[in-house]
């Protein structure tokens, strides 16, 4: 399920299209890219209306500079966007744009330090979210991946981007180096 989907189906949360030039207390924004040219719509709308913004990415690229004027407050990776964290993230930043308060360059240098380690920069172990474990579970047990559309009630389609998503960020070949990784870190 995409980020727009989740969001929607939360009763708390009114959703529509981000504009730069309509006021938004909370902008969420799926964003591969975390460098200037993919955050000026959001720098303008925070210079424009004071907007914050809650991000979900995959964490290869970010200029924490670029986040801090684009009045992000939160970044999420991909593998940590379900539901209740976004519900979670985006309720902490209304609080702070209610309240008026900045994020210190510190905490978004955090949350790239963290963004780094989910995707095995520091010599851990990859981070998968359930999903992404279960289907390198699957190809483990020797599913093919019509057995594993079923098991999992998903489409072939997302299937494909479940296994796209973890072999771009892990930076792996195939099916095999991806279940191999994945046994060797102990993740599954």
């Amino acid at each position: 399920m995409g980020i727009t989907a989740m969001l929607k189906r939360l009763p708390e949360l009114s959703v529509r299209r981000f504009s730069p030039n309509v006021h938004s207390d909370v902008v969420v924004a799926d964003l591969s890219r975390l460098v200037l040219p993919t955050l000026r719509p959001l720098q303008e709308a925070a210079r424009a209306h004071g907007s914050v913004a809650v991000i979900v990415t995959d964490g290869r690229e970010a200029d924490p500079a670029a986040m801090f004027k684009a009045g992000v407050v939160t970044v999420l990776h991909m593998v940590e966007a379900t539901q209740a964290n976004l519900l979670s993230a985006v309720q902490n930043a209304a609080a702070i744009d209610r309240l008026g308060m900045a994020v210190p360059r510190n905490d978004l240098t955090d949350q790239i330090r963290r963004l780094e380690r989910i995707n095995g920069g520091d010599g851990a172990g990859p981070v998968l979210s359930e999903r992404e474990a279960t289907v390198l579970r699957h190809l483990a047990a020797g599913l093919e991946s019509n057995e594993i559309v079923k098991e999992m009630n998903v489409s072939e389609r997302t299937l494909k981007y479940i296994l796209w998503c973890v072999m771009s960020r892990l930076s792996l070949r195939n099916r095999v180096h991806a279940v191999a990784t994945a046994i060797r870190a102990g993740v599954i």
